[in-house]
């Protein structure tokens, strides 16, 4: 990179910005989260989003999770390679999330995993793509059936 700063201080800050991401959902702080991409940037999700720019996911992310009970995202087994003034980051991510229904008292479970490009810009790191790739998808009721 330059100056003093390292491959793995960058590395840790890049991981960070993944973090970040999850909590920033995770809250439904939507100010936090869009904080977390670059203003050009664009987004793939398996789901409901397929691919789109970042108000487009912003507006998919706030229509998506704020009918939701808690979620709980965690993010491990990053990697992260450096290319000029770019990095290319992937990590592993398992969702929980509390789907509210009062038909359907239900859990669901995807595990996936973000493929990101990065750039760094005004001294911090920016994701420019992301591309979700969900592997695992479980919704199980909660106990004693649906709720009346």
């Amino acid at each position: 990179m330059g100056g003093s700063v390292t491959d793995a201080d960058d590395a840790a800050a890049i991981m960070a910005v993944q973090n970040s991401y999850a909590i920033a959902i995770d809250r439904r702080d939507w100010v936090a989260l869009r904080a977390c991409f670059a203003p050009d940037a664009t987004i793939s999700f398996g789901m409901r989003l397929q691919v789109g720019t970042l108000d487009e996911f912003m507006a998919w992310a706030a229509d998506f999770h704020d009918p939701l009970g808690p979620t709980l995202h965690q993010i491990s087994t990053h990697h992260v390679e450096f290319q000029a003034s770019a990095a290319v980051a992937a990590a592993s991510c398992y969702l929980h999330a509390v789907l509210v229904d009062a038909a359907r008292g239900s859990a669901t479970s995807v595990f996936g995993r973000y493929d990101d490009e990065f750039v760094r810009r005004h001294d911090h790191w920016e994701i420019r793509r992301r591309r979700f790739r969900p592997t695992w998808l479980s919704t199980s009721v909660a106990a004693g059936g649906p709720r009346a």
